[in-house]
């Protein structure tokens, strides 16, 4: 049994308020995502007395700052947020307010859509002028991959740099106010921070790994007719740990055939990324963040592989606190990677609290 008693801290507008909630808190959770999504965080709350739906109420826009840990731990910070949605519910003796932050404002510039040209330029500037008009800053290595001509179509422009780091083989999330970039080869390359198996002593309260073959693609291929160059320009790429037969077909303005291969490895890789997935539901442990790799180690059988987090969810709920992740197996080298046990503890513990806390938010980590 863990007797560990589980910490909170959630300030809001720079007031601290988890002793407030605490009597009240039927839940909170932080969910920290790798790609494609803000992170967030959520709140529920007993409302009897109505005070939460009335003057105690978080307001939207309201800043809000999450840390969780285990008490007498190092805490690890979840980040900041602004109040996105809050909401009042209740029946009988049950009358709960909810709210959730996120980790993107909600600003008008953000939501509108548009359509834009980039001459002459590269993938580093183009992400910089974007982040510089939403007043974000950009964190993570770049590559300056020049660009003659590339077109925001009618996008957010979230959802445009999200399509660029698909393209180019990123990962891209918002975290505490920065874009943060994470080149997929350099993420797929990390050793596990932990190896979890189905032992005695497991920190796994429960599991699900699926295998499947539809919708993904043995081959991908980039076929642009270039209007100004007046020719067809190509690029083909395999995954031979798939064996669908399929092909992904993109028709994407490329210069050259090297670009032409980079887009179609990009986009190959990440609709082949859900082949081989799994979710754990763990105790909790605050050092499990998305951006790490994992393995499942050989007592998941065919299951066995180094797995990627994509999704971490921090949940404490009446006192327990779970940690669950959603993974995706790394393939590499047209094979998905094997479980490695190098600088990992059987059973699935991640070292916690062995060391400094590392705020892997960030590409290269804080230690606080």
């Amino acid at each position: 049994m863990d007797l560990r008693e589980p910490f909170l801290s959630l300030k809001i507008n720079g007031v601290e308020v988890a002793d407030n909630l605490a009597p009240h808190l039927i839940d909170f959770s932080w969910t920290d995502n790798l790609h494609g999504k803000a992170d967030e965080v959520s709140v529920t709350l007993r409302d009897d007395a109505g005070l939460w739906r009335g003057p105690w109420r978080p307001e939207k826009a309201d800043k809000v700052i999450a840390t969780i840990g285990y008490r007498g731990y190092p805490p690890m910070p979840c980040g900041e947020f602004e109040v996105d949605i809050p909401e009042a519910q209740g029946s009988r003796l049950n009358d709960r307010l909810s709210f959730k932050a996120v980790s993107a404002a909600n600003s008008t510039e953000q939501r509108t859509k548009k359509s834009k040209s980039f001459e002459e330029t590269n993938l580093k500037k183009v992400i910089e002028e974007v982040a510089k008009a939403l007043n974000y800053t950009v964190s993570g290595k770049i590559e300056e991959i020049p660009f003659k001509f590339k077109r925001q179509r009618r996008e957010r422009d979230l959802q445009f740099l999200t399509r660029l780091a698909e393209d180019y083989g990123y990962f891209f999330a918002i975290k505490d106010k920065q874009l943060v970039f994470y080149k997929r080869e350099d993420l797929d390359k990390r050793d596990p921070a932990t190896t979890f198996d189905l032992v005695d002593g497991t920190t796994i309260i429960s599991w699900k790994a699926t295998d499947k073959t539809h919708q993904t693609y043995s081959k991908a291929k980039v076929a642009y007719a270039h209007g100004q160059k007046k020719k067809l320009i190509t690029g083909e790429v395999q995954d031979l740990s798939i064996k669908s037969g399929d092909t992904l077909t993109i028709d994407e303005r490329v210069e050259d055939e090297a670009e032409a291969k980079t887009v179609a490895k990009s986009r190959l890789a990440k609709a082949n990324e859900d082949g081989l997935v799994a979710t754990l539901t763990l105790v909790g442990d605050p050092l499990l963040i998305a951006g790490q790799v994992v393995a499942l180690g050989a007592t998941f059988g065919k299951y066995s592989a180094s797995y990627l987090v994509h999704k971490a969810q921090h949940k404490i709920a009446r006192g327990t606190y779970t940690t669950q992740l959603e993974l995706k197996a790394i393939r590499k080298d047209g094979k998905v990677r094997k479980a490695s046990t190098k600088g990992s503890k059987a059973g699935g513990s991640s070292g916690l609290f062995d060391g400094p806390v590392q705020d892997l938010s960030k590409p290269k980590g804080q230690s606080f």
